[in-house]
């Protein structure tokens, strides 16, 4: 969107939202610290990055 912003489109094709290059900078500098907070979120919810498994062997 210019030169001001991107417009990702993530591979499970969310494209919604505008990222401006100062947030973009920010997230790949707080990367570890943030994968990790959103790691441990998952675990405390006993939730999954993995797909649910499909049933009936699809």
């Amino acid at each position: 969107m210019g030169s001001y912003a991107v417009r990702l489109v993530f591979d499970d094709l969310h494209d919604s939202g505008l990222y401006t290059w100062d947030y973009l900078y920010q997230l790949g500098a707080e990367q570890e610290a943030r994968w990790a907070a959103y790691l441990a979120a998952l675990a405390e919810k006993r939730l999954s990055r993995d797909p649910p498994a499909r049933q009936g062997g699809q």
